[in-house]
């Protein structure tokens, strides 16, 4: 009551920094939950492939359609093997007149007994024991048959392109939740799958996923040794060697380097802990300074205190006492402020974070209370209670140098963290803003792109033609793969003069008349595919990065051989990235293939968008009998750095954080020098001092303890931008402005706060301060 200001500023204070750590510890113990919600998570390992290329090691989780069989006949030590493939995006299922489209996974039967999936009807056990099973979620039963319990036992029919078959449903289990990565609409059996491809299904064959259960004992790393070559054995002049990864470190550790796991989303956690720490820390040095410039005023009670016979470790005691009392109401603050800025926080992170109280979070939330409480109230513990009475009630107290270094030293930490966070944040937001506007090798404005799983493969040609009848509709085509994240690769292509042991991977994709043109590539030398040659199933489209890798000078004209087939090479299309700009154009070929086609590619106007969108949508129902699924492809290519987007505004968000609680300690650092040169101020207005010059007096110390600040942290953020910046096979420079505009903005900052305490205690009359003697 007698110190309201102070209480209510470290109340605030430690408030905000509990509130951002309590939501930075839902983020982040949500991000170490993701794929590890499965019973026998300790024990299921995902099968990694590193496929040793002229342009060095690639790894894939993706394995031959066998390695499954194999493993589990072969190794000791796996006790069931699991083969799983989406193999086509998008099947249509048809049930009467009720027609779906869903994404999901040829499994064997392992694959339940392996996986934790919760059934709601039919047996587990039984789910995908015959050719034609099927399994549905929960949500795709209920859309098709009504209920789950209807669909047990029901026929339904599934195509895509010219696969087609009919199924039993034989189970539903419950959807899937915010911890599963695969979140399968339905599972059909891998038998079938294998049937599919026939002849094709082979080792040299990339196209399943394969997750073994490992026996408790075994020993990892000799059983990765042991299995390295595992496919080699299997397929003559194989380059792949095989290693199993923690199913449950998939997620987090994705990112791979020379055939080895380099991090991944687990840098993010990482940073997002560390910045929590900070916060807290920074939050922790506010109480500090605001509580020991609070001491000058509570050092007659200390000495009276002492006096009367209070020992220094009861009035250690009492302030620690305080400290947690402070401390705890901060932390109810902090959750109800946590409860308020969920929706907001969800929004941000695209996540459904929320805060339950369960025993573990209690025991953390009671963990946070006390590390705070003791490291807000050490310091001032330990600096109140060491004074002695005499001196106390002689005013003979004089701080240290180390008290002084400390307390300066706190505030250098706290600013050095906030530019760290202003430079970072300013460089993540360069590069976003660099990759947005980068020159893609293609026009993604106005295209939509569309799934188109459910059109018959003899009616594409007539559906495209009616879809560039349409008003709003520049071009139309088709081609196989969806082109963002593109992910279909050969090393079936070679050339005269090719070295027969060097092994090349090559970008493969099939496209239909007109597809260059829709898109709007670019052709550097020769021309496109046109119905103008008649056929063209003998010809071959190269990018630039493909020239360069085969070294061709005059690469029109030229025999490659795919597969077995010669095929002639008539144009050369520029580099057009189909990955993230993290990673460099690959060589890749285009060739004539419209059978097989996963994506529909619209060219519109920029007019009546969605009256057009609508009139594609009704010509796609009245082809497929089912809506359609369609997206922008800007859209689609920004979503390939969704995770540096969240990143970037949960870096500014906290950032604001850093700088806003940094200048608290630097008004409290402030407001404490302003009381012990209280008198200082007072004599010197008494003998003409102008309220500019003490302005100058207080403010000085403390500009020099930012420029201190920013000599720290502006070589440490350097060298983290720029490694940061290594990840990008394109990325923006390290522009000098923005260190030197960062610093300018936290000195303004600083001053800003720092002025406003010098000026109140510049304006203050010096009778009041002088009085006293």
């Amino acid at each position: 009551m007698k110190f309201k200001s102070i209480f209510f500023i470290n109340l605030f204070g430690l408030a905000m920094g509990l509130t951002t750590v309590v939501l930075i510890m839902l983020w982040v113990k949500d991000e170490l939950s993701i794929s590890r919600n499965h019973e026998k998570i300790d024990r299921i390992y995902a099968v990694m492939t590193n496929h040793d290329n002229s342009g060095g090691i690639i790894t894939w989780g993706v394995t031959p359609g066998e390695m499954a069989e194999a493993m589990k006949a072969e190794l000791s030590q796996v006790e069931l093997a699991v083969g799983a493939s989406p193999f086509i995006d998008g099947v249509a299922f048809e049930n009467g007149s009720t027609k779906m489209t869903g994404a999901g996974l040829f499994v064997d039967q392992s694959y339940f007994d392996v996986f934790s999936v919760d059934f709601v009807a039919g047996s587990p056990s039984q789910v995908m024991t015959g050719i034609n099973s099927l399994a549905l979620s929960e949500t795709m039963a209920t859309k098709l048959f009504g209920s789950p319990k209807e669909a047990i036992g029901k026929s339904v029919k599934w195509q895509v392109f010219d696969f087609h078959n009919e199924v039993e449903v034989t189970g539903v289990y419950k959807d899937f939740g915010p911890y599963d990565l695969d979140k399968a609409d339905y599972f059909l059996s891998f038998s079938y799958f294998k049937q599919m491809l026939g002849e094709s299904m082979h080792w040299g064959n990339f196209n399943a996923s394969t997750y073994v259960l490992l026996r408790p004992e075994t020993d990892i790393a000799s059983f990765n040794e042991q299995i390295a070559g595992f496919i080699k054995a299997k397929a003559e002049g194989s380059n792949v060697s095989v290693f199993v990864q923690n199913y449950g470190d998939t997620y987090l550790y994705g990112t791979y380097e020379d055939g080895k796991v380099a991090g991944g989303r687990i840098s993010y956690v990482r940073l997002f802990s560390a910045i929590a720490i900070f916060i807290l820390i920074i939050a922790c040095i506010n109480f500090m300074n605001l509580t020991t410039a609070r001491s000058m005023s509570r050092l007659k009670e200390i000495g009276v205190k002492k006096s009367m016979g209070a020992s220094r470790s009861g009035l250690f005691g009492q302030f620690m006492v305080e400290s947690l009392l402070l401390t705890f109401l901060a932390l109810l603050v902090a959750i109800v402020a946590t409860f308020v800025l969920q929706p907001f926080f969800n929004q941000v992170t695209s996540k459904s974070l929320s805060i339950s109280f369960q025993p573990e979070l209690i025991l953390i939330l009671v963990g946070i209370w006390l590390l705070t409480s003791f490291l807000a109230g050490i310091y001032p513990a330990v600096y109140l209670s060491k004074f002695k009475p005499v001196e106390v009630m002689k005013s003979n107290i004089k701080g240290s140098f180390g008290e002084l270094l400390a307390r300066k030293g706190l505030v250098v930490f706290q600013f050095a963290i906030s530019l760290l966070l202003i430079i970072g944040i300013s460089v993540i937001s360069k590069q976003m803003s660099y990759i947005q506007n980068q020159n893609l090798g293609y026009n993604q404005s106005q295209l939509l792109q569309i799934n188109a799983s459910g059109v018959n493969p003899n009616q594409l040609d007539s559906f495209l033609a009616e879809l560039r009848k349409s008003p709003g509709v520049e071009n139309a085509s088709s081609l196989s793969h969806p082109l963002v994240g593109l992910s279909s690769s050969t090393i079936g292509l070679s050339w005269e003069g090719k070295n027969p042991d060097e092994q090349v991977k090559f970008e493969n994709v099939s496209i239909n008349m007109g597809l260059i043109e829709t898109m709007g590539f670019e052709m550097m030398d020769g021309r496109a595919f046109s119905s103008d040659f008649g056929d063209e199933g003998s010809k071959i489209i190269l990018n630039e990065a493909a020239v360069r890798t085969i070294g061709f000078e005059d690469p029109i004209g030229q025999i490659v051989n795919l597969w077995g087939d010669d095929k002639e090479v008539i144009g050369v299309v520029k580099d057009f990235n189909f990955e993230s700009l993290k990673e460099s154009v690959k060589p890749a070929f285009l060739k004539y293939d419209p059978t097989f086609a996963q994506r529909i590619m619209v060219r519109i106007s920029p007019q009546n968008q969605q009256e057009t969108i609508a009139e594609i949508d009704a010509i796609f129902l009245k082809q497929t009998a089912q809506a359609m699924d369609y997206s922008f492809m800007d859209e689609d290519y920004q979503m390939l750095y969704a995770s540096e987007q969240r990143v970037s505004k949960l870096a500014k968000y906290f950032g604001l954080m850093a700088i806003f609680l940094s200048c608290l300690g630097l008004f409290g650092l402030a407001a404490f020098t302003a009381e012990k040169r209280k008198k200082e101020i007072g004599v010197r207005k008494v003998m003409g001092a102008s309220t500019a010059g003490i302005l100058t007096l207080v403010s000085k110390d403390f500009v020099k303890l930012i420029l201190v600040s920013i000599l720290i942290a502006v070589p440490v953020a350097w060298y983290f931008a720029d490694n940061w910046l290594k990840t990008y096979a394109y990325q923006t420079n390290l522009s000098w402005w923005i260190f030197a505009g960062s610093g300018l903005v936290l000195i303004f900052i600083a001053i800003l706060t720092v002025g406003l305490q010098a000026f109140k205690a510049a304006s203050a009359n010096p009778v009041d301060s002088l009085k006293s003697e």
